[in-house]
């Protein structure tokens, strides 16, 4: 279970120390503000992350599990120090605001081969619903902040194949260039949601790893983000797609006009 203490206001929220200090508004410190936002109605306080629903049970796939969820966390690391890395030789930032983001990252895998072995995204879905009721205390949403504590109860992964596949395909090293490794914004995990279509189908997304997973989570803090507004919809499988480089995501708009 996790158990962090309260977010230091100190520094998630410093006070400028001249006019045009950028140091207030940096990722980190808005991530840190977002996770010290506890309303008291669930049992994950102070932390972000995903609970993590394997699928995959044939020989071999615990080490592949293992491995896939540390690469995972070595993503997320990434996201948590990015802007504290180099260059900023005049005005470096300072590190404890992402040192203290990456230390609140708490993921947990849920493993049940006798029913969750091959589930679907709608399987995984009602599973994701019992989880959040297990873990959320019912609130009066009329006199809510957010319908949504954050995105730890918004969106799940589900962990079959086809995603453990992405994700050990991805450098183990986060800083590796692009111009190393084409392929690296085009690998995505799978996202469920705790939406449902209009047709009763589970809401779930192909993810890219390397530049909108961890994002995402914390798009969970917005009321007004919308699933079917992220990246685009792929008309073919009926999936949600955020994943890819800015030119595809070009072309795939201008399709989605024509």
């Amino acid at each position: 279970m996790a158990n962090f203490a309260p977010v230091d206001m100190a520094i998630a929220n410093p006070e400028a120390r001249f006019p045009g200090d950028q140091e207030p508004r940096r990722m980190a410190r808005h991530a840190l503000r977002n996770l010290a936002d506890n309303d008291h109605s669930h049992s994950y306080p102070y932390c972000w992350g995903f609970t993590i629903f394997r699928t995959v049970y044939t020989p071999g796939s615990d080490e592949a599990v293992t491995a896939a969820v540390d690469r995972l966390s070595r993503y997320a690391k990434h996201f948590a120090d990015n802007e504290s890395m180099p260059p900023r030789i005049n005005d470096p930032y300072d590190s404890l605001p992402n040192q203290d983001l990456w230390n609140r990252y708490y993921s947990e895998v849920i493993a049940d081969e006798k029913t969750l072995s091959n589930a679907s995204a709608d399987e995984i879905g009602r599973r994701f619903d019992e989880w959040i009721m297990a873990n959320r205390t019912p609130v009066d949403h009329a006199n809510e902040r957010f319908h949504y504590p954050n995105g730890r109860f918004r969106f799940c992964l589900l962990l079959d194949q086809e995603s453990i596949d992405n994700i050990l395909a991805m450098p183990e090293d986060p800083r590796t260039p692009l111009k190393e490794d084409r392929q690296k914004p085009l690998r995505w995990t799978k996202v469920v949601t705790n939406e449902t279509m209009r047709d009763g189908r589970r809401w779930w997304l192909r993810v890219g790893i390397s530049e909108y997973l961890w994002p995402l989570w914390f798009m969970g803090f917005d009321p007004d983000a919308m699933v079917e507004e992220m990246g685009w919809m792929d008309e073919s499988e009926g999936v949600q797609s955020l994943w890819g480089t800015p030119n595809l995501w070009f072309e795939k708009s201008m399709e989605m006009y024509n």
